[in-house]
């Protein structure tokens, strides 16, 4: 099926001339890779990819796939060096050829390659440069796309995903020094210079993923090895409970901005079944429910789930196959509905595009649930029943709550996004108040426009115009906090540290007999 660019895509692709269409490359059975693997080399930038290995949400191992695009100046210098790590973790994607390492185009891979080649002169002067694109950025697949398109995304499993995300970087970078240090003439790649900087980078869910690996990295104590500086996250899930009351109960008018948006409406309707079919794949209190537990069955027979697992439609084809069903009605099996009772689930603000209904789309015991706010106000200690099981589900992939950031993060929100609701910003600074402004800011005067519309004008202020340098400075000039000091250990003393740890850094007293992943001497390990 052919794929409808988005606008901001097709507008960078007139700024950059990125007009070459290579075959889409896949992997069967993949290994780890021993060396990075050259996709593409778009002006100043190279693209590779690489295969890694991590853990999958049963602790089991499962290799994952990333790309990794660095900054190659044709005209090199004996001083050129690499100045800055980007860890870019990509949005919502629907299809497998819109994974950072396609061959075609993928969104997240040619917005990356901007990056790099925005340096010298064109945009920032010698001083700014450093902060964008004299670089390398690592930016995964996530496990259901790349090499591993046949098994399920863990949608918003956060602390799973950001895990994952981390294995890329620690992985990716031990490749890359090891093709610096086999120098040759047909060798494009730069040294990482001694004082390099890191930084975390994404949008909608890649918001929510940056800020999980910001969490991940301070837990485990990386800040100091990876020379970690902060992140930047953009319209991100970060309070997935926040989410969905913002679904059920805002009317237009939420956060000073006047929207199309009304009570119990999702306007990106796909994300519903993705957050379900996440949380039932990863959250141990949703095991014992299935699927039609939460999703009704006139959602359920559009095939929307067959959808998603094929990996070979956009979110916007989905959109378009929902309106098609809607115009012409649905026949499955012995079920019949017609266009009228298509209705009923979808409503449509413009052609080709649907929004959901939520009475429709859940079944009425979780919609029921999750339309009384009083039931979202305090989370159950235990999981009696499926609803329970998906608000616990909820809760523990928030990233908003239960930790405190100690590198700078710069937000970006706008208050009409109707995907991704400005109330997921004020949740973390609910969560947060005495860090804004000093350790976390907010730019939700970028735009007031809805999530697409926000990405396009994300993404162009960070390729085009130059105007993140100032969000970088900001974080750099942050001082590092010096009351992690015994966590941020250096990998010697790490490995001589015998003891056992949970992956949030809680350390154990004896070496633990649950199944699960842990940190032990500086390394992760499986107890099966």
């Amino acid at each position: 099926m052919k794929t409808t660019l988005p606008l901001w895509m097709q507008t960078i692709i007139l700024l950059f001339g990125l007009t070459a269409v290579v075959p889409v490359k896949t992997w069967a059975q993949a290994e780890p890779s021993e060396r990075l693997t050259r996709l593409l080399k778009p002006g100043t930038s190279t693209v590779y990819s690489f295969n890694y290995p991590t853990v999958n949400t049963a602790g089991e191992r499962i290799v994952l796939s990333a790309a990794l695009i660095a900054w190659t100046p044709n005209d090199r210098q004996e001083s050129d060096s690499i100045e800055t790590l980007h860890i870019y973790s990509h949005a919502t994607i629907g299809g497998d050829e819109e994974r950072p390492t396609t061959q075609g185009f993928s969104k997240e891979q040619m917005m990356l390659q901007t990056l790099p080649r925005r340096t010298y002169g064109e945009l920032f002067d010698d001083t700014n440069a450093e902060y964008v694109g004299r670089c390398i950025i690592i930016a995964p697949d996530y496990e259901g796309f790349g090499v591993t398109k046949d098994l399920p995304h863990p949608y918003l499993s956060q602390r799973l995903t950001a895990q994952q995300v981390l294995d890329a970087v620690n992985y990716g970078l031990d490749l890359y020094r090891k093709e610096v240090a086999e120098k040759t003439d047909e060798n494009p790649l730069l040294p990482i210079k001694s004082d390099w900087r890191t930084f975390g980078l994404g949008y909608s869910q890649g918001g929510a993923v940056t800020l999980a690996v910001q969490r991940l990295i301070e837990e485990q104590g990386l800040a100091g090895q990876l020379h970690f500086y902060g992140s930047i996250c953009g319209d991100g899930p970060y309070d997935l409970i926040e989410t969905m009351r913002y679904y059920f109960d805002d009317d237009g008018t939420s956060y000073g901005a006047k929207t199309d948006h009304r009570q119990g409406i999702c306007t990106y309707p796909v994300v519903v079944p993705l957050i379900i079919k996440g949380m039932c794949a990863t959250h141990p209190a949703m095991a014992s429910y299935r699927i039609n537990d939460y999703l009704s069955q006139q959602l359920l027979d559009t095939d929307v789930l067959s959808w998603i697992d094929s990996k070979e439609y956009t979110t916007s084809e989905m959109s378009k196959m929902w309106y098609d069903q809607l115009q012409s009605g649905l026949d499955v099996q012995d079920r019949h509905y017609t266009p009228e009772q298509m209705a009923e689930m979808f409503s449509t603000p413009k052609k080709d595009k649907v929004w959901g209904h939520l009475d429709k789309m859940f079944t009425p015991e979780i919609f029921d649930y999750l339309n009384n706010a009083d039931n979202l106000s305090v989370v159950p200690s235990e999981a009696a029943n499926a609803p329970q099981a998906l608000h616990r589900a909820l809760a523990d992939n928030s990233v908003a709550t239960g930790w405190e950031p100690q590198h700078r993060i710069q937000f970006f929100h706008s208050r009409g996004d109707m995907v991704v609701p400005y109330g997921n910003y004020l949740a973390f600074r609910d969560a947060h108040p005495s860090g804004e402004n000093s350790m976390y800011r907010i730019d939700d005067t970028f735009t007031d426009s809805d999530h697409m519309d926000a990405a396009t004008v994300f993404f162009l202020e960070l390729c085009v115009t130059g105007s993140f340098v100032p969000h970088y400075q900001w974080i750099s000039e942050a001082v590092i906090p010096t009351g992690i000091d015994t966590k941020c250990m250096t990998a010697a003393q790490r490995l001589m540290n015998g003891g056992w740890y949970t992956l949030d850094g809680r350390k154990l007293s004896t070496r633990p007999t649950t199944k699960g992943l842990y940190i032990h001497g500086g390394r992760k390990v499986v107890i099966p």
